[in-house]
């Protein structure tokens, strides 16, 4: 095979990359569309009840599971079936649960069953998050070092095209046919998505590091779970992805009430979603996955910053009454999604780099869960100080605050470049 690959002969890990991509890609599409299509959906609902943005933050717990993934990461590292695979285990069968569970939601109405809706889509977004779990394990496993930039552009582009279904196509779908159909379009994809996955026979790891035993006791898999966050650039990368958060996320679903409240529909949303905002979300990363060769963190960390405090600045302005039309909509979404394509490609390839051994689904999602984490903590918060303040100054915050990014930020990645330095 191709030496620019890294090929190890023999050695099933190393197919050619486009297939390991292409497998990832398609477990990424899977747990995003449902998702999508409900994180879109719900402020919307909500806020056209007359639920207060701070409210709206808070039923944003329904997707707490991808926050809370650290506390049973290592449950998915070591419990699983040889014959079918340590990543298949997982995978598959939680697929398949949520594959089933979509014909009993089809039955329920948003509007007139919203109580028994939100734990519906706790519970399936517990089953994605799980899922997630052994997906991010099985890139870390099967992706050599130089192909791992790429597999991070796959993960957003998973998303996209799954925020681009969920939260464009079947969002228009919803509102012309309603929930029964769309839940019953969305299964219909899940299928064809899904049944590659469940054919497929699982890749080895790439390596098989020597650190660690697979058999500890749960306080010794405590030790080290702390351990590994403890570690100088870990704590480093979470003050990094912290700020990045309050940058990137501090006012997503803020954006959506806002619209909600200048009276755009969600069919409206939905195409705006599919023409700007997804586009610019897959560019975004492909700039990350392209450039960081060529620039370095430090560049495309400037780049994610400036994004959003042009973004953060339209966003006021449209607060402010000023391009109050489906264009000056559309180049809000389409900012958004520019710098969440920039700004999570950033984060995602510290955790990949930072999280590489035997233990990488687990580290990966202490990581991966305490980032969401802070999503979470942000969204209230946000919702709350927005009902005091106003779209304007919270948007004019942020925008301020993205600037200041660009110098936290390079200081925190000089510190994690010098803790981390043997795995550069």
């Amino acid at each position: 095979m191709n030496t620019f690959m890294g090929v190890i002969a023999n050695h099933p890990a190393n197919w050619p990359m486009i297939r390991k991509l292409w497998l990832l890609f398609l477990m990424y599409i899977s747990q995003k569309i449902f998702l999508c299509f409900n994180w879109t959906l719900l402020p919307i609902l909500l806020r056209r009840q007359g639920i207060s943005l701070g409210s709206i933050g808070l039923a944003a717990l329904v997707f707490s599971p991808w926050a809370l993934k650290f506390l049973y990461a290592s449950m998915v590292d070591r419990i699983y079936s040889v014959s079918v695979g340590k990543r298949k285990s997982w995978i598959v069968p939680l697929l398949a649960v949520s594959l089933l569970a979509m014909p009993l939601l089809s039955l329920l109405s948003p509007q007139a069953h919203l109580k028994i809706l939100l734990p519906a889509v706790f519970v399936m977004n517990f089953i994605f998050a799980t899922v997630d779990i052994a997906v991010d394990g099985y890139a870390t496993d099967i992706l050599l070092p130089g192909e791992r930039p790429w597999g991070n552009t796959i993960q957003i582009a998973g998303y996209v095209l799954g925020y681009m279904m969920g939260a464009g196509v079947f969002l228009i779908l919803y509102q012309h046919q309603g929930w029964s159909v769309t839940v019953w379009a969305i299964a219909t994809v899940q299928t064809l998505v899904i049944l590659p996955i469940i054919f497929h026979h699982e890749m080895p790891p790439c390596t098989v590091p020597p650190d660690g035993s697979p058999t500890v006791t749960e306080r010794a898999r405590g030790k080290r779970g702390w351990a590994f966050i403890n570690r100088p650039e870990n704590r480093s990368f979470l003050l990094l992805a912290a700020l990045l958060v309050l940058i990137d996320q501090g006012g997503a679903q803020l954006r959506l009430a806002m619209l909600a409240d200048k009276g755009v529909g969600s069919a409206a949303i939905g195409r705006l979603n599919i023409w700007f905002g997804s586009p610019m979300c897959l560019l975004g990363a492909m700039l990350g996955g392209a450039l960081l060769s060529k620039m370095g963190f430090h560049r495309i960390l400037a780049m994610g910053c400036l994004a959003a405090a042009a973004m953060h600045s339209f966003s006021a302005l449209i607060a402010h009454g000023f391009f109050i039309h489906w264009v000056g909509f559309g180049i809000m979404l389409g900012g958004e999604k520019l710098t969440a394509g920039v700004i999570t490609f950033l984060t995602y390839s510290l955790i990949m780099i930072l999280s590489a051994g035997n233990r990488s689904a687990t580290d990966y999602a202490i990581l991966g869960s305490l980032v969401a984490l802070f999503g979470f903590a942000v969204n209230p918060l946000m919702g709350r100080l927005c009902d005091w303040i106003g779209y304007f100054y919270i948007y004019t915050g942020i925008g301020v605050l993205s600037i200041l990014g660009i110098f936290v930020g390079r200081w925190l990645l000089d510190k994690i470049i010098s803790g981390a330095g043997k795995i550069w």
